[in-house]
């Protein structure tokens, strides 16, 4: 079978989205129409599902990342689950060897954007990019991704500009290092993330959920694959003030090493 066009993937994005009433999350779209069209690049159906629930035209979002034609909506379907859904942890010895070999192929840059654009489908922000590096310098280190939860023009209650970042570990032996860095990301975001295979260790990732939820920061799993990460939120981050004197001299570096990255940020 030859591959969809656009107008081809908007119409096997309806077709799932008849097949749920109720609504489906962004993410098990993309993945119903790939196992149904593998031929289809995964980016291309990306691009076109996002354009497609950025411009409407009959579907509409019911909850963060999650999507229902107009006239369920309309005619009250029965509601989807839009709690965080449970996320299985547990991993076989074999499993962690292989996950590291496979990541051995991976790097944590080939996330970054897919993580980004993940952040910009919850709502988690308004614009989101893959920084990572040391563009920023200092001690603290620069995140993997920023992104700025910004008020938009129909919203009625105009709230103050929120940084989110995130750091991603493409190999499943580094929760700590991660767990580290996010924390001191805290000094100058209100939400930080930390974004760490599924093959993590389940001793491992019970240790970081534990962490992350008595210091607030966001912890999400995915899968070590650069076509479909599939992101899932083990703990939500909680909001921080963060310090304003590390908030201008981040936003300082940025200015000096991505002026405009800034620009679109903020």
């Amino acid at each position: 079978m030859a591959k969809l066009n656009r107008k081809q993937i908007e119409d096997a994005t309806r077709a799932v989205l008849e097949r749920h009433p109720g609504g489906v999350r962004w993410a098990e779209v993309l993945k119903a129409v790939a196992a149904d069209h593998p031929e289809t690049p995964i980016n291309s159906i990306r691009g076109a599902t996002h354009h497609l629930f950025q411009r409407g035209d009959g579907i509409v979002k019911i909850a963060r990342g999650t999507y229902q034609l107009t006239r369920f909506a309309d005619s009250d379907a029965a509601a989807v689950d839009t709690d965080v859904p449970a996320v299985a942890l547990e991993v076989t010895d074999n499993a962690f060897d292989v996950a590291v070999r496979t990541a051995g192929s991976l790097t944590e840059q080939d996330f970054y954007a897919s993580f980004a654009e993940w952040l910009e489908e919850n709502d988690e922000v308004t614009v989101g990019a893959a920084l990572g590096g040391s563009s920023l310098g200092g001690k603290w280190g620069t995140p993997d991704v920023i992104g700025v939860l910004r008020p938009r023009a129909q919203d009625i209650f105009k709230f103050e500009p929120q940084i989110v970042t995130a750091e991603i570990k493409a190999t499943p032996a580094q929760p700590v290092v991660a767990f580290g860095q996010a924390v001191a990301y805290r000094l100058f975001s209100h939400k930080s993330y930390i974004v760490v295979p599924r093959t993590t260790t389940s001793d491992d990732m019970n240790r970081l959920t534990s962490l992350c939820s008595i210091h607030g920061v966001g912890l999400v799993v995915f899968t070590l694959d650069r076509e479909l990460p599939d992101y899932a939120v083990v703990v939500l981050p909680a909001v921080a003030n963060p310090d304003m004197f590390y908030v201008n001299t981040m936003l300082d570096r940025l200015k000096a090493s991505e002026p405009r990255l800034l620009n679109r940020l903020f």
